[in-house]
């Protein structure tokens, strides 16, 4: 243990009133007090100044640790102190503590205590209580009761903190979901909702404790693969529907009953159609654990990774498998500055394995880099630092012209048009101003062409439901693309039917 990143803090007051039991009886008038400030100065010095341990003295040795594979900078500190707990209706008194700096260390960090004997009443009660902080921010902290006993022998601890954000987050997140619903999470809906020009939309839709939701499509009668999204979810005020996705525009189901979720329109209210609009509970869940886009923040340090969602705010730490390698690499040639932040998009899947302290835990496994974006963050929208071109598919292509205009939302829509054309199966998505559509793509060269377009059958208002309809007439009448850095135009021989911007942001 280096002596310098340590310091030790005693309770004066506690040293002052031993010393004064054991010489009470030899004090006179006069130079008692004396005496004592002496006699308690050199004793508190003495232990401040590294003295060994001796039969007046006990010893609490141990390690503090946390399970998270999050590397703290140089100057974090860890603060170890003993204090008594005896009275539940008073503030714990501290005895002792110590602060370690961490320096090039990484958990766990060593700690030792040591004060008189004296000071200990075993009538008391005693416990340990850690923190780590980063620059006075409270990042780590004990969670649970470790008391000290003192049996004569030197004890040893094992502290084992939590993470202050995440403790925070999952209370928080519980407190506010559970009391709500009519089920217990994580839990899974399937059922069949109707299609525009197919034969149904198979719709399993996972809701997590976490606020993370997974809704996967399948349109039965045309080709294609399964498509599936993943994001944030919340409830309304009063707990009676359940909104996917941030905003006004996500898509809403009513919480029927424990076992039913009832498919409603953009404003929150009942569709009016014979067709089944419900979700019911499958007895058993569906996790989220096939490969999908993910889009976020890539952070290696100290031989560990961690990736920050963009679209929900979780965070996972990442699986040292799949294209982990590649994505390390990306990271080591384009960060700003050691720690921080890489935007990245890649397929990848959540995955329990095994972790490398404490129980197996969720991670997440990059199966194929796609991009990494220097100076980009989930916080601001991504600024392109070089002429590449971005990629026509697995991009987020949001609609800026069309019908010789710039387009901005219209009243009564919700959502701005957009466009994602899924690399594997040829499936074209996204949202066409009223309604959620899907449908293919052939792509040979420049040539591109789109087919067999389909959407789910909500009413807008007449400006939304006109938007959508010349919106899809134009991808059907396109026959080739071109991009230019981060644009990309729908063209009809030399004619532009559409332009769009690519988004960094889900």
């Amino acid at each position: 243990m280096n002596p310098r990143n340590r310091q030790i803090e005693l309770n004066p007051r506690r040293w002052y009133q031993s010393v004064h039991l054991n010489t009470a009886t030899v004090c006179q008038a006069g130079l008692c007090q004396i005496s004592l400030l002496i006699a308690a100065f050199m004793t508190f010095s003495s232990v401040v100044a590294g003295a060994q341990p001796g039969p007046e003295l006990v010893t609490i040795t141990g390690a503090a640790t946390y399970r998270q594979r999050i590397a703290m900078p140089p100057g974090a500190v860890l603060n170890v102190r003993i204090e008594d707990v005896s009275r539940a209706d008073a503030k714990a008194v501290v005895l002792a503590e110590v602060s370690e700096v961490f320096g090039a260390r990484q958990v766990p960090i060593p700690f030792s205590l040591t004060l008189p004997r004296t000071t200990i009443d075993a009538r008391q009660r005693y416990s340990l209580r850690a923190t780590v902080t980063v620059d006075g921010r409270l990042r780590f902290t004990t969670d649970k009761h470790y008391p000290v006993s003192i049996t004569g022998a030197a004890e040893k601890f094992n502290l084992e903190l939590v993470e202050v954000a995440a403790a925070a987050a999952t209370i928080a997140a519980a407190a506010a979901v559970e009391p709500k619903l009519k089920f217990d999470l994580p839990a899974s809906f399937s059922g069949v909702l109707p299609c525009a020009d197919c034969q149904g939309i198979a719709q399993t839709l996972t809701l997590r404790a976490d606020r993370l939701y997974r809704l996967r499509r399948t349109y039965i009668g045309k080709p294609g693969e399964p498509v599936a999204e993943v994001g944030p979810w919340t409830t309304t005020e009063n707990g009676s529907q359940i909104v996917l996705g941030r905003g006004e525009g996500g898509q809403r189901f009513a919480l029927v009953d424990a076992q039913t979720l009832r498919q409603l329109d953009r404003h929150g209210q009942p569709i009016l159609s014979r067709a089944n609009l419900d979700l019911r509970r499958l007895a058993k869940v569906d996790p989220v654990t096939e490969s999908m886009r993910w889009r976020g923040e890539f952070v290696y340090m100290a031989d560990a990774a961690n990736f920050t969602d963009c679209a929900s705010g979780l965070h996972w730490p990442v699986a040292m498998t799949g294209d982990y390698l590649s994505s390390e690499r990306r990271y080591s040639q384009l960060r700003t500055k050691p720690g921080a932040a890489l935007l990245v998009s890649f397929d990848g899947h959540l995955e329990v394995v095994a972790a490398m302290e404490g129980p197996p835990r969720e991670h997440m496994v990059i199966d194929r880099l796609e991009s990494a974006h220097p100076g980009g963050t989930c916080a601001t929208p991504l600024q392109p630092t070089t002429a590449a071109a971005a990629s026509l598919t697995d991009t987020y292509w949001k609609l800026t012209e069309f019908d010789n205009k710039v387009m901005t939302i219209a009243p009564g829509q919700q959502r701005e048009v957009r466009l994602t054309l899924a690399s594997g199966g040829n499936r074209a998505f996204g949202f066409s101003g009223c309604n959620q559509f899907s449908g293919s793509y052939e792509l040979e060269g420049a040539s591109l062409r789109f087919s067999q377009l389909a959407g789910t059958m909500m009413a807008c208002t007449p400006p939304s439901m006109e938007l959508e309809a010349k919106f899809l007439k134009s991808l059907g009448a396109s026959g080739a693309y071109r991009i230019d850095g981060e644009r990309l135009s729908l063209l009809a021989g030399d004619q532009v039917l559409a332009r769009f911007e690519a988004v960094y942001l889900r």
